[in-house]
Order: structure tokens, then C-alpha cells, then sequence
């Protein structure tokens, strides 16, 4: 009867090195890839006329206003922000889409609302 071959040291100190060398990797895309460390921002809507309002972006919410003879709803959702209905003639402005980052814009025209994803002062 012939003996099982024994596990040779170095062979398993290399699967060893080459497993810790894969997690390391790994734990370094998760770092760089999955942070979200981006500037804090907000939305500031501009109703004209000198109303602002700063708008956080840190908590879900949905703001209804009305301006112009308009009823305009904005939805504050996962640190982005978005017209999602107005009640203006063209409706243009629902297709901006999701605002996030600093220097995004919308605006809806007609009712004249006008949203801006600015940087916060540290």
C-alpha cells in the first residue's frame, strides 16, 4: 500500500501568500472604489424675487411649493435631488433628472424655480 504524498511547506506557504496577496487587493478596490467621500453638498432653490432656500440632501423628503400659479414637487432621495413633477405646461424640467454633485443645475422655467447643487462651507 502506497503512503499519501505529504503537503509540501513551501507549495502551501505560497497558496498562503497568494491568497492574503488577492484579499489585500480586494480590500484596496473596496477602499478606493466604495468610499463616497465627495465634498458635503446641498441644493439651493431659487424662487426669485430673493427666495432662497437651502435644501439638505442628507435625509429623504419630498418639498411641495407653490410659485408662479404652479405647484412644483422636488424629491430629496439618496443624496440626490430631482423635479419630479411640476405642474407647468412643458414639464422640462422632470427630465433633468437626479442633481448630486456641485455645479449640477435645473430649473423649471414657467414656475420660475431654479436648483443648484452647491459645496458646503467646511
Amino acid at each position: 500500500m502506497t503512503q499519501p504524498a505529504k503537503p509540501q511547506p513551501r507549495r502551501w506557504l505560497l497558496n498562503l501568500a497568494f491568497a492574503a496577496a488577492v484579499l489585500l487587493a480586494a480590500g484596496g478596490l473596496w477602499l478606493a472604489l466604495g468610499r463616497r467621500d465627495g465634498p458635503a453638498v446641498y441644493a439651493s432653490a431659487d424662487f426669485g424675487m430673493g427666495v432662497i432656500e437651502q435644501i439638505p440632501l442628507d435625509a429623504d423628503y419630498d418639498y411641495f411649493y407653490e410659485v408662479g400659479g404652479y405647484v412644483v414637487h422636488l424629491q430629496v432621495r439618496d443624496g440626490a435631488i430631482a423635479f419630479l413633477d411640476s405642474q407647468c405646461p412643458d414639464h422640462v424640467c422632470e427630465d433633468f433628472g437626479w442633481l448630486s454633485r456641485p455645479g449640477q443645475w435645473a430649473c423649471c422655467v414657467p414656475a420660475g424655480v431654479f436648483v443648484t447643487i452647491e459645496e458646503a462651507e467646511s
